[in-house]
């Protein structure tokens, strides 16, 4: 089993998620949601029809390439780097050439965070971040990949109810757009950890229909291409509000 993602922080403004793959803990300090006009896409509400590729060639009701998807996998080496870790596997998955897990912490490192005083990643501890635990804020994943050409916005089912949810990530899939969400690690590995609060990103790569099987990148597993069921995974991305940072069209 992968590292354990670590804190969650409700904003002032819909859900700013922060992660640190660990035990999940409430923040008493709200937090400005950052401003992504600039990074932000607009996402449609078209009907979505199943993708097809080489390896869902000929079936219905799949959505997404997973295979295409799992070379650029990358499991996560720190606690607390799941989120850093998702955004170079989506880099990968767009570009081509995904950035190393210590290339993207060397970025962050060095990148000041659009919520937080400071920089967008610091080790758990670390004064220079300003909330002490260590992660990532979602919607510093924005500003990740925008430094890698990639625009992107963060949604959740307070703010964009018809942004997200099951039948938006197909959407997404057909469109051949990338997806990190924010789910609760305990319930995505059937672990006896707290289950209430999201705690960790992870890559949605597929959903296929027929077999209810979400397929994910999920830095904190073993191998790529990690399936649960679509109870397991709607369970665990309740826990975050639904919470998505998802790719601009193609």
């Amino acid at each position: 089993m992968g590292s354990r993602p670590l804190t969650v922080l409700i904003g002032s403004v819909g859900i700013v998620a922060l992660s640190a793959c660990g035990p999940a803990t409430p923040s008493t300090k709200a937090s400005p949601q950052v401003q992504v006009s600039s990074t932000s896409t607009t996402l449609d509400s078209t009907p979505s029809q199943p993708t097809t590729t080489s390896t869902t060639a000929g079936r219905t009701g799949v959505y997404g390439d997973p295979a295409a998807a799992a070379k650029y996998w990358q499991q996560q080496s720190l606690e607390d780097n799941c989120g850093l870790v998702a955004v170079a596997d989506v880099v990968g998955e767009i570009t081509g050439h995904a950035p190393t897990e210590q290339q993207v912490i060397a970025l962050a490192v060095s990148t000041p965070s659009g919520t937080n005083p400071g920089p967008i990643y610091a080790p758990v501890n670390d004064p220079s971040h300003a909330n002490g635990t260590g992660g990532i804020e979602m919607a510093d994943e924005v500003v990740l990949l925008d430094h890698y050409g990639i625009k992107s916005v963060m949604t959740d089912a307070t703010t964009h109810p018809d942004q997200t949810g099951l039948p938006a990530l197909e959407r997404y899939l057909t469109a051949n757009r990338k997806i990190i969400a924010w789910v609760n690690s305990a319930v995505i590995w059937n672990t006896s950890d707290q289950r209430t609060a999201a705690d960790h990103f992870l890559v949605v790569t597929g959903i296929d229909t027929n077999a209810e099987v979400i397929h994910l990148n999920d830095p904190g597993a073993d191998h790529a291409d990690e399936q649960v069921s679509m109870t397991t995974f709607t369970t665990a991305w309740q826990t975050g509000g639904d919470s998505i940072v998802v790719t601009g069209a193609a």
